[in-house]
């Protein structure tokens, strides 16, 4: 089975094509840069439902160590309004482990918060968002927000943990639901697949305008076009090695369930697969957290791989 692979772009006639903001560099280079403080604002206030006045943005670092390692986690930290800290992050596709990554960086950033002899009263509501260029879920709405809740007398525990899943592909199913969401334009905007879609979205407000301003300006910018093709093959090459590893399980399981004519055999070649997968993509967050300048021990927790095996991943650099 050999998994499809597409460059994403905008299409734009005649002209080159348009740099797509589902790749995570751009998406990073518009919406987490320092100075781009409107872009994240207006988006943000858009997912969580509510006006932003104020965001800063923490990591304004991440794009210098992309420069440098070519292999980084290009999400946007941020604190929105002084108290509610965010984590979002744009991803092409969807993995067995995405969840429990997620719910690490969440984690991770909850427990920044919290200084030597701090109580626990400076813990303040965490938010981690996820734009996936994928749909894994089996509903119709593309927007999926998460929190903890009781079953059985249906009230909320806490609000400290909020997270919201975006998946892009169910756009085209929204309808009438969509007229009056002002998230929908944003969407349209990273969505966009032709020149003409993405000035529509920039039609519904002046900061996507802004936004897509800043993408043709990105997309003349000869430097900026090879940074993106080189991390569209990275993300591409990504997908194919977990799918492989995915088609590869399956095709063993077949074959055992031929030779031994139970089903069995395919069930246990899909495990088989998904382990590889999950394998590839331990190896991947080890590399990020190697480069972030985590030491072996958090490594080890994070992923589940031994030291051995992450100091074999440190000399191979």
């Amino acid at each position: 089975m050999t998994p499809k692979r597409a460059p994403r772009r905008i299409e734009n006639g005649d002209a080159p094509y348009i740099l797509s903001p589902k790749n995570d560099y751009v998406f990073r280079y518009l919406f987490g840069e320092e100075g781009n403080e409107e872009l994240l604002t207006s988006l943000l206030s858009a997912i969580l439902g509510r006006e932003i006045t104020h965001a800063t943005i923490k990591n304004p670092y991440i794009l210098k160590l992309y420069y440098d390692t070519k292999e980084c986690i290009l999400d946007i930290k941020a604190e929105i309004d002084k108290n509610v800290q965010v984590d979002i992050e744009m991803q092409l596709f969807y993995s067995a482990e995405l969840i429990n990554r997620i719910l690490l960086y969440w984690s991770r950033l909850y427990a920044s918060q919290m200084k030597a002899g701090d109580g626990y009263h400076v813990l303040k509501k965490t938010i981690s968002i996820l734009i996936l260029d994928d749909d894994p879920y089996q509903t119709d709405d593309f927007h999926v927000c998460s929190r903890i809740r009781n079953f059985e007398e249906m009230f909320e525990l806490t609000d400290l943990l909020e997270i919201h899943i975006l998946e892009l592909p169910k756009l085209h199913k929204q309808g009438k639901r969509s007229k009056n969401n002002k998230l929908i334009p944003w969407m349209n905007f990273l969505y966009a697949q032709t020149r003409e879609e993405l000035d529509m979205a920039s039609e519904a407000n002046p900061v996507i305008q802004k936004a897509t301003d800043m993408l043709m300006a990105m997309s003349r910018d000869e430097e900026e076009r090879l940074r993106y093709e080189a991390r569209e093959e990275f993300l591409l090459d990504q997908q194919y090695r977990l799918q492989a590893a995915r088609g590869e399980g399956i095709e063993i399981g077949e074959k055992k369930g031929r030779e031994e004519g139970r089903e069995e055999g395919r069930k246990e070649g899909i495990e088989i697969g998904e382990r590889k997968g999950i394998e590839i993509e331990r190896v991947t967050i080890a590399h990020n957290l190697i480069n972030l300048g985590m030491d072996n021990d958090f490594i080890s927790k994070a992923t589940g791989l031994s030291s051995k095996e992450i100091q074999k991943l440190r000399n191979q650099k």
